[in-house]
């Protein structure tokens, strides 16, 4: 029986909307820090070539402080990566010059990044 003093937690996570890139981009970082604990993902995004890997790993950080905040007693070395995924926010159309006074299309795309942290129980 679970000790009703301490709450026994299974997830909490973060979001982090408007970062600037297309969701297939943020993907490739996504996937490997994917059901990683939280100090194997960071370290992978700090020596990342991606430029989306420094708002990844200030949204890992983000979810990290989120769930020591709200439960004290958890230990950082005990999170790892339950869940993470992206979807596509808003896209900024823009318009550049063309040849013949024609114009091309530019797309500024954003994303949606959300993560869950878990707790590894009995470990």
């Amino acid at each position: 029986m679970a000790n009703k003093n301490k709450p026994l937690i299974n997830f909490l996570g973060a979001a982090n909307v408007m970062i600037k890139g297309s969701v297939e981009k943020m993907q490739r970082p996504l996937n490997e820090i994917r059901d990683k604990s939280l100090k194997d993902a960071m370290t992978y995004l700090m020596f990342c070539p991606f430029a989306s890997s420094r708002s990844l790993a200030k949204l890992l950080k983000s979810a990290a402080s989120n769930i020591v905040n709200e439960f004290p007693d958890t230990n950082l070395a005990d999170l790892w990566i339950r869940e993470i995924w992206a979807v596509k926010d808003m896209e900024l159309r823009r318009m550049k010059a063309g040849p013949k006074g024609k114009g091309r299309p530019i797309r500024k795309r954003y994303s949606k990044i959300f993560v869950e942290l878990g707790v590894k129980h009995g470990t």
